[in-house]
């Protein structure tokens, strides 16, 4: 496939251009939160805390107070670059405002009062009892794949979000899925990409970064040099810049070359996909034996699953309430985006099609929630054949 930056089109604005954020004084958001209280503490990420509040005109807001100014300015004036830029879409967080002060820098959102998909599937303390049932699920994977697809192509912005996973993925007063946490996100424009071929090396001994994958046969192997050092290949239109990301979430080629394309996100998208199923963390803690991927990558190549092996890869507190067929055709997806050739993923806009038409023709019910879709039958994909999965340690 051959790239060329003049049908890679940019802008620097949308059609539908989205409503400034509001700067907001110091003074406002301390009123908002009751002075950052502890009762209205929501949570602590990676470089800020988060508070519940409520503005003036009485709606309710989730303040994310930045730890150190100078340590994580650049990440702040990401999340505002790209609020200020992204259009509305119901399925992307909406940044509300901001204030900068020498001695603070705060985000303001709205509140997502169902908080994210990982507090409900590990965190919440009835979640054994009262899961997020199927049709939530399914909803959840869809309106995430909406929403990543709108960053990818909202008009003739493209955006990279760099930071999908089930942290980031906030969940409305409908549990519907709405994807947050910009910090590392960035906008791809004329100035930054660079379109060409990103290789890196197919067959890589384990080290202390926990990262060893191997080389698939097919058009993007070749052997270089005498030591028969195989490698991957793959063209596109990518960023230079150091890997960001969570642990488990960054796709091999990225984490090699330091060259980001938007595969980067399907492949976080998987990963995050296959935790929405098993209701667990992808890869095992020190000391146990069972990793869901790569189980479920060995039985995936089989022409299907039997219950007892796809039972072992749902969220056991679903107690056995979804549907099998979906369930096998879901967990196939999630491995196909997360697969370690960037050149085999989807794109996100043919992961909606995907999902729009497996379920919303299949289930009623919630058309009118998801939206009607404009596909008539269940595409036929398959799963192709992986060597060996990528394995990241935690």
């Amino acid at each position: 496939m051959v790239f060329n930056l003049r049908t890679f089109s940019f802008s620097e604005s949308v059609e539908d251009d989205p409503t400034p954020p509001k700067s907001f004084s110091l003074k406002e958001l301390r009123v908002a939160t009751d002075n950052f209280s502890h009762d209205n503490f929501l949570g602590e990420g990676g470089f800020c805390k988060a508070y519940r509040g409520c503005l003036a005109d009485g709606s309710l807001v989730a303040v994310k107070r930045v730890h150190c100014v100078d340590q994580w300015r650049e990440e702040f004036e990401a999340e505002i670059q790209v609020g200020s830029t992204v259009s509305t879409h119901p399925n992307v967080l909406c940044l509300r405002g901001f204030c900068r002060t020498k001695k603070e820098l705060l985000l303001v959102y709205p509140l997502m009062i169902n908080n994210s998909l990982s507090y409900n599937l590990r965190g919440r303390p009835d979640r054994c009892a009262q899961p997020l049932d199927w049709t939530t699920r399914k909803r959840i994977a869809l309106g995430a794949a909406r929403g990543l697809a709108h960053l990818h192509n909202q008009g003739n912005i493209k955006i990279m979000h760099r930071g999908i996973c089930a942290s980031n993925i906030l969940l409305n007063v409908h549990f519907e899925a709405v994807i947050g946490g910009f910090s590392f996100a960035m906008i791809m424009h004329e100035r930054n990409v660079e379109v060409g071929t990103i290789e890196w090396p197919a067959c890589m001994p384990s080290s202390g970064t926990g990262v060893s994958f191997s080389s698939p046969a097919g058009e993007n192997s070749a052997d270089s040099g005498s030591d028969f050092q195989s490698y991957h290949r793959y063209e596109d239109v990518y960023v230079n810049t150091p890997v960001r990301g969570t642990l488990g979430f960054v796709a091999p080629e990225y984490i090699y070359t330091d060259k980001c394309t938007l595969k980067n996100d399907v492949f976080a998208y998987g990963k995050m996909l296959l935790e929405l199923i098993w209701g667990q963390p992808i890869y095992p803690k020190h000391g146990e034996i069972f990793c869901l991927e790569d189980w479920t990558r060995k039985h995936m190549n089989e022409d299907q699953l039997g219950r007892d092996e796809l039972g072992r890869v749902i969220d056991p507190n679903l107690r056995g309430n979804y549907m099998e067929e979906e369930a096998e055709r879901l967990v196939r997806l999630a491995l196909l985006c997360a697969h370690e050739d960037p050149s085999v993923r989807p794109e996100m806009s043919e992961v909606v099609r995907i999902l729009e038409s497996q379920f919303l023709q299949r289930d009623p019910s919630t058309r009118s929630s998801w939206g009607q879709s404009d596909y008539d039958s269940t595409p036929y994909y398959s799963f192709p054949p992986s060597p060996s999965p990528l394995g990241i340690a935690p």
